[in-house]
This record gives C-alpha cells, sequence and structure tokens, in this order.
C-alpha cells in the first residue's frame, strides 16, 4: 500500500487526476518492485519467479525482515483493499451499507498504510539503514526496496526479531 493507493481510498476526496495517474503509477510500482525483489531473491538464494507474481512478491521481504504471520497479514489486507471497492461499486444499493463499507473499506487502507510503514522501516533497519532520515522516501515508489536492492549497504539482521 502507498500513498496513492491509500488517497484514493478517501471517499469524500475526489481527485480526478488519480483516476489518470493511478493505473500508470501501479504499473511502475510493479516493475520497480519486481526489479527489486528479484534482485534480493538473488541474494537469498530464493525462486527468482516469486518477484514476478503481484502481492505474493513481497513474501521474500517479510521472510527475511519481518515474519510469515505478517505477511499474511499483508496478503489478506492487500486482497480486501481489492475486493471491497468491486463490492461497494457493482451490489450495495441501500445507502446505510454502502456508508459501513466505506468506512470499513477506509480504516482497512488505514491499517494497510501502516503495515506498510512498518514493513518499510524494518526493511531499512535490515539492511543497515537509519530509517528516521528515509521516512518520508517510504511513500515515493517504494525508495526503501530499491535502496536495499541496489545500496551499497548489505544486509544485516531480521529487524523485527531486534525489537522484542
Amino acid at each position: 500500500m502507498n500513498i496513492i493507493h491509500f488517497i484514493e481510498k478517501i471517499f469524500f476526496i475526489e481527485i480526478e487526476f488519480l483516476e489518470k495517474i493511478s493505473l500508470p503509477y501501479f504499473l511502475i510500482i510493479y516493475v520497480i518492485d519486481a526489479s527489486c525483489i528479484c534482485r534480493i531473491c538473488k541474494m537469498f538464494n530464493e525462486p527468482v519467479w516469486q518477484a514476478l507474481i503481484p502481492f505474493y512478491n513481497w513474501r521474500v521481504i517479510f521472510k527475511y525482515c519481518w515474519n510469515d504471520k505478517a505477511f499474511k497479514e499483508h496478503l489478506i489486507l492487500e486482497l480486501l483493499n481489492i475486493v471491497i471497492p468491486v463490492i461497494y461499486e457493482e451490489l450495495i444499493t441501500h445507502e446505510f451499507i454502502e456508508l459501513i463499507i466505506l468506512i470499513v473499506d477506509l480504516i482497512l487502507a488505514i491499517i494497510g498504510f501502516r503495515h506498510s510503514i512498518e514493513i518499510m522501516s524494518y526493511l531499512l533497519e535490515s539492511f543497515g539503514y537509519e530509517k528516521k532520515r528515509y521516512k518520508i522516501l517510504m511513500f515515493i515508489f517504494d525508495i526503501p526496496l530499491i535502496m536495499c536492492a541496489y545500496g551499497k549497504n548489505k544486509y544485516l539482521y531480521n529487524a523485527s526479531l531486534k525489537k522484542k
């Protein structure tokens, strides 16, 4: 989940340019993610084909920087963020149910956004970057992922284990 995805979920903001830029933006994000995760898969001797599967490709990042439970939560959040708008637009006709679904969708978007910040923080820390310096970059084109895949720093440890 990134900033464009989150802004799209805010139902009271009607920004026309988002509709025009969201598909190209998400395609660019997919190419960036796939190329970076492909490189990270090679670092960890993981199968490279994983990098090409949307949503599942982040499994390697979660495995080495957080944990599998968090990945499952991430996958569920991503899938719900796709399914709920479809249900909302296609199936709901009652205004009260529509409002409830919009609120649930916004809550899931907030949880997903928070989850994204956590994994990016763990990713940066796992590769030895100071996460405080790069907080703002987490919201733009997955810059932390690019830094970790192509940067000079090497993988150090699973940062989530250090927190316990």
